[in-house]
């Protein structure tokens, strides 16, 4: 990662980070190979990403030649986990507490950090994912619509906006729902 982001650190305008390894099940589900696999990839992959990528793209800034964005595509179970995903859910709520230090060592240079919130996304991985799903295209607009708009945190989709709703109104009653699914 370090040498791809010596070749090409220096010419990215908006990083967008889609890294994520995601098994369904609960703590007491398993071994701690996948919740090891889990955090590898989504905290330490964004940190990896943050200490190869954050300074050529600050010192791009610096130099008023492009550099405005970083977008982490995180997980709406990172505000509530999701017992059955139990895991994946922590990892996810350490690349949002990673992001949220992110965005401080960004702003002084004007670079935008925006996190991205989606409930499950209808590609390969989440075949067995009932609906609602999130289409590919409609993630791709709205993050396109955060980007233009300076949009920090965006919620996409039906689940993503139902368990926001629920989250503003009770951390806690959210918490207990999600106990059942």
């Amino acid at each position: 990662m370090r040498d791809l982001a010596g070749i090409v650190g220096g010419k990215v305008d908006i990083l967008v980070n889609t890294a994520e390894f995601h098994r369904a099940h609960g703590i007491a589900d398993r071994g701690t190979e996948t919740a090891r696999a889990e955090i590898e990839v989504n905290y330490l992959g964004l940190l990896r990403l943050a200490q190869a990528f954050g300074p050529a793209m600050r010192a791009r800034a610096a130099e008023g030649t492009g550099a405005t964005a970083w977008v982490n595509l995180l997980s709406i179970y990172a505000l509530s986990a999701l017992p059955s995903h139990g895991t994946f859910s922590a990892s996810k709520a350490a690349a949002f507490a990673l992001s949220q230090t992110l965005r401080s060592d960004m702003r002084h240079a004007g670079i935008r950090v925006v996190n991205v919130f989606p409930g499950p996304i209808d590609d390969e991985w989440n075949q067995l994912v009932p609906p609602p799903k999130l289409a590919p295209s409609a993630l791709a607009k709205a993050i396109v619509a955060a980007l233009r708009d300076g949009v920090e945190d965006v919620y996409p989709g039906d689940v993503a906006q139902d368990v926001m709703t629920r989250f503003r109104e009770s951390q806690k009653v959210l918490e207990r729902e999600l106990w059942d699914q």
